[in-house]
């Protein structure tokens, strides 16, 4: 047996597997390692077909008889199954194609079989493909510009007009009844005129409705919980000319950044079968992993196309090249053929959109509620904080407010008592005022009562009875008139005196609001009118005559 590692000995001192690397298998391998495998792998050749070499001069196309024109290329798409309107009922010709009785018998059912120039060339359509010719792109797709259709002359519908190039090409693919295949030529000719000159004929923008959607569903089974296949872990034979291969830590060590969760091989009568299994999470995140692995073996050309075809099983140095690919229900199959009972590896078949696609959508959704959740929180948080901030710049501001409210209404108090001692202070003041204002008057009246008395006592004590009888009339009289002009000033003092002191007691229910000074200047002023009245009254000194 060859030496793995070329070191003379039939045991491996290291990996002899190569892991997807970032190059490129080798179109061909090892010579030798290719013969060795055809002498030890037959379970593998078994299971995949042996490729046979190409041909020596390749297909020859080119010297095959093939039809050219628009029509040819619509049955080829037609038969790939890739043409949308392969089955549509509209584009059928009509089962009156036998009622063509008006069709020229020059006209060649055979047509595609033609150039294109020479189909244009057709006595049907000659004169109407040179006008076409003498306009450009932009004057042919005019609304304005209306058509006669040449597959109708003279036949019916001849005289009718069609507005635009658009509505001809429409009635060309849907006549039914009369030279329907000479109306589908003419709509193909008009078709391919105008993709010659790099147009359509429907502008662009015009079309609307043309396009076709899905097929079918993009729903398909997938292997649950998800697997990838991974083939050539084959090793050596042992002493029982066995296989042996690699085991299950080994292979989910040489994979570890892919998450898988367990390894399984297949075995059979022949020990290892070289087909191994990587099982993954039983969910959409473990699918997305299983992908993210069968992507890298279609990267690094190491899949199953790779593996049924061009397989490389050696690499230059000896070392196996694993290949690796999503399992398939006849993977498991083949997995499965020699294991019977609790060794068959358990699968099922699930559908990709449900067990994928909508845990995929639902993660998203979910994602994006978290999201939504933590910036809510987020902000609930941080709304809080500047809540709490807020709480505490108030709650102090308040107990400080309240401080100072306690310390304003005892500074209040105080203040009050002062102001109210010192009205009463000055109320006290402002009476002691009065009363000495009003004590000096009642004073003042009463040396002018005194006065008054005096002088009438003089006039009454004066001698009328010495002297003449005369002189005794005239002192009676003088005495008499002086007592009643006394009587008289007293009586016009006590007239003015009362109206004076009507005045004054108005004044104080005027200025009894104001200031206590103002009354005090009223009393004083009162006391001065008084006392110039009391002038003014006062009574002359009596002097006997």
């Amino acid at each position: 047996r060859q030496a793995w590692n070329g070191n003379g000995s039939s045991r491996p001192s290291g990996n002899n597997w190569a892991q997807p690397s970032d190059h490129r298998s080798p179109a061909r391998g090892n010579p030798r390692a290719s013969s060795q495998t055809k002498s030890t792998e037959p379970e593998l050749q078994a299971q995949n077909p042996v490729v046979t070499p190409p041909l020596a001069n390749g297909w020859q196309w080119a010297s095959r008889p093939r039809p050219s024109g628009p029509e040819s290329s619509k049955d080829d798409v037609a038969s790939s199954g890739l043409d949308p309107e392969a089955n549509n009922p509209e584009v059928e010709d009509s089962s009156d194609d036998d009622n063509d009785d008006d069709m020229s018998d020059d006209y060649d059912s055979d047509a595609s079989e033609k150039s294109f120039e020479t189909r244009k060339m057709n006595k049907w359509f000659k004169s109407f493909f040179e006008v076409i010719n003498t306009l450009s792109v932009d004057q042919i797709h005019e609304h304005t510009r209306q058509w006669h259709c040449p597959a109708c002359k003279n036949g019916p519908g001849a005289i009718d007009w069609f507005k635009g190039l658009q509505s001809l090409v429409t009635h060309a693919r849907t006549k039914g009844s009369k030279r329907v295949k000479l109306h589908r030529e003419l709509a193909a000719l008009l078709e391919e005129e105008m993709s010659r000159r790099g147009s359509s004929v429907v502008p662009s923008g015009e079309q609307f409705g043309k396009w076709k959607g899905l097929r079918e569903s993009t729903d398909r089974e997938i292997v649950w919980p998800p697997m990838v296949i991974v083939m050539n872990t084959l090793l050596e034979k042992d002493e029982d000319d066995k296989w042996l291969g690699m085991g299950n830590q080994e292979l989910l060590e040489y994979f570890s950044d892919y998450a898988a969760t367990k390894a399984r091989h297949a075995y059979g009568p022949g020990g290892h079968r070289g087909m191994s299994v990587l099982i993954f999470e039983s969910s959409a995140v473990g699918y997305m992993e299983a992908e993210r692995l069968h992507k890298h073996f279609i990267d690094q050309r190491t899949d199953r196309d790779t593996w049924q075809n061009r397989r490389v099983p050696f690499l230059p140095g000896g070392k196996r090249q694993l290949y690796g690919f999503l399992a398939r229900k006849e993977d498991m199959e083949t997995f499965n053929r020699h294991c019977q009972g609790k060794s068959r590896l358990k699968y099922e078949m699930r559908s990709h959109n449900e067990m994928v696609v909508a845990q995929m959508k639902q993660m998203s959704e979910d994602n994006q509620q978290l999201n939504y959740l933590k910036n809510k929180v987020v902000k609930t948080e941080q709304r809080s904080k500047v809540v709490e901030e807020t709480l505490g710049v108030i709650t102090q501001k308040l107990r400080e407010t309240m401080e100072e409210n306690i310390f304003v209404r005892s500074k209040a108090k105080e203040k009050h008592s002062e102001y109210e001692e010192e009205m009463k202070s000055q109320e006290k003041f402002f009476h002691d005022q009065i009363e000495n204002i009003h004590k000096a008057t009642e004073d003042k009246e009463s040396e002018f009562e005194r006065l008054l008395q005096e002088e009438r006592a003089k006039a009454r004590q004066c001698d009328v009875d010495s002297g003449t009888t005369e002189n005794r009339r005239l002192r009676k009289e003088q005495v008499q008139r002086f007592i009643e002009c006394q009587v008289k000033d007293v009586q016009e003092f006590e007239a003015e005196r009362d109206e004076l002191i009507k005045a004054h007691e108005e004044k104080k229910v005027q200025l009894k609001k104001e200031y206590m000074a103002k009354e005090v200047e009223l009393e004083k002023e009162f006391d001065a009118a008084l006392t110039g009245l009391m002038e003014k009254h006062r009574p002359g000194t009596f002097q006997e005559s």
